[in-house]
């Protein structure tokens, strides 16, 4: 029997980096969705508007039913001439009727009323943009925090599995140390060492948990599937594009989609005022009726004096006027709607000194975290160089246990703390980035 296998080549890793996971979740397809239906909406408000200035009311009305036939016998004095009838007070049969209305309503002249429902409905696509501004931002920002926080979490693993290794090293060092009866070890550094083992394989616990749940929070932004890696495998420290404070906080009192989106709301009530102060002027129209009604058996009735709803024509166009007349109400409303410009007003002041404070905290942060950088390379030199030359003492017999062990928890500590200022950096940027509503980091513009 001949058989023949096919090798099938495994799929490639995807190495993605930072500004594709931000492009790819900017394309989600739910966030994509949402704006496409705010922007529609925005639209539609617009039509509306445009819509009501021809023919604001056109309506038809068609109804039908069966009626008497009735025939009038005008030899017979009233009430007795229906003919068909034996005794004046029956009918002979039933026949169809119909009856068709059409009205329309033309708004001439309001005073400002559809002006101000078209200046209303015309911030509307610029609020959908700003919505979508600031959820685009709020997205970003959960990629970012995952995706260093995926880093943060690699990188600590790696250093835990280092500092477990040397303390295998060191296990194995003071276990040889023990059974030649060393002066310099003792039963007790034996159970040191077995605590620190355990706390670093906690934290080892901890820091695969982070890797999981930010390569799923990743995988889900990003609509990432398969295999995929970061094109970084070592958290690095961002670099703020404009160093300067006072540039900072202005860009975020122009920028913020928050100020900016209640500055548009603002617009849109002092619009609604020019439409409620409206109500204090009548609203001049045009309007047009046409009416047709037919019932075949019954006769019609051409006396001007009496009403006929089964058999007419008619049509004609009016000149009308309409006022509100409830001034007393229409004062209430615009004192309302001023109120409202009012209390908005101030909210606007508020949110530009959160903003700005916002904004002076992440920025802030960020320098410390630069200098909290600087402080830690210094530190973790200083620890590395204690972890080396306590581990050369340790191995001559000419130091102590628990000195080789501090010089571990030094250097654990000192280059745990050089990572976390550099994630603390990044993360303050991001803040700073969503803060002001502008991308601050350099590689990310």
């Amino acid at each position: 029997m001949l058989s023949v296998s096919f090798l099938t080549a495994a799929p490639e890793t995807l190495m993605v980096s930072l500004p594709e996971l931000l492009a790819r979740a900017e394309k989600n397809a739910a966030l994509v969705k949402d704006f496409n239906a705010l922007r529609r909406s925005a639209e539609l408000k617009i039509t509306q508007v445009e819509t009501n200035r021809w023919l604001s009311s056109l309506e038809l009305k068609v109804i039908g039913g069966v009626v008497p036939d009735a025939k009038i016998d005008t030899s017979v004095p009233v009430p007795y001439n229906v003919s068909g009838a034996s005794d004046g007070k029956s009918f002979s049969n039933l026949g169809p009727f119909t009856r068709v209305e059409i009205e329309a309503v033309q708004p001439i002249f309001t005073f400002g009323k559809i002006s101000g429902y078209a200046e209303m409905a015309s911030h509307a696509p610029e609020l959908a943009s700003l919505e979508n501004k600031k959820k685009l931002g709020e997205v970003r920002s959960l990629v970012k925090r995952a995706y260093y926080t995926l880093l943060l979490a690699t990188d600590s693993s790696a250093i835990l599995n280092e500092v477990q290794s040397k303390l295998n090293d060191a296990s194995e060092k003071v276990e040889e140390l023990l059974i030649k009866n060393a002066d310099n070890v003792s039963e007790i550094d034996r159970l040191k060492i077995r605590v620190f083992l355990a706390d670093v394989k906690n934290r080892a616990l901890d820091a695969d948990r982070g890797i999981k749940l930010s390569r799923s929070a990743l995988s889900e932004l990003s609509s990432l599937a398969g295999d995929w890696e970061l094109d970084q495998k070592t958290l690095q420290a961002e670099k703020l594009a404009d160093p300067n404070k006072a540039d900072i906080i202005s860009i975020a009192l122009r920028a913020k989609p928050e100020l900016n989106q209640l500055q548009q709301v603002i617009q849109v009530k002092k619009a609604e005022k020019k439409v409620v102060m409206s109500d204090y002027f009548p609203t001049i129209f045009a309007g047009g009726k046409i009416e047709y009604a037919s019932a075949p058996g019954r006769t019609d009735v051409s006396n001007p004096f009496l009403k006929n709803d089964f058999n007419y024509f008619n049509m004609g166009v009016i000149l009308g006027l309409k006022q509100d007349l409830g001034f007393h109400r229409t004062y209430n409303k615009v004192d309302a709607v001023s109120a409202e410009i009012e209390r908005m007003s101030a909210l606007f002041i508020q949110l530009e000194v959160k903003t700005r404070l916002d904004a002076e905290r992440s920025f802030e942060e960020a320098v410390s975290a630069q200098e909290g950088i600087k402080i830690n390379e210094d530190g973790f030199r200083a620890a590395r160089s204690w972890l080396t030359s306590a581990g050369l003492s340790f191995n001559l017999g000419t130091s102590e246990t628990k000195d080789v062990l501090e010089s571990f928890a030094a250097y654990f500590k000192a280059r745990a703390d050089l990572i976390k200022s550099v994630y603390t950096l990044n993360l303050a940027l991001t803040d700073l980035s969503q803060t002001i509503g502008v991308e601050v980091v350099d590689r990310l513009k």
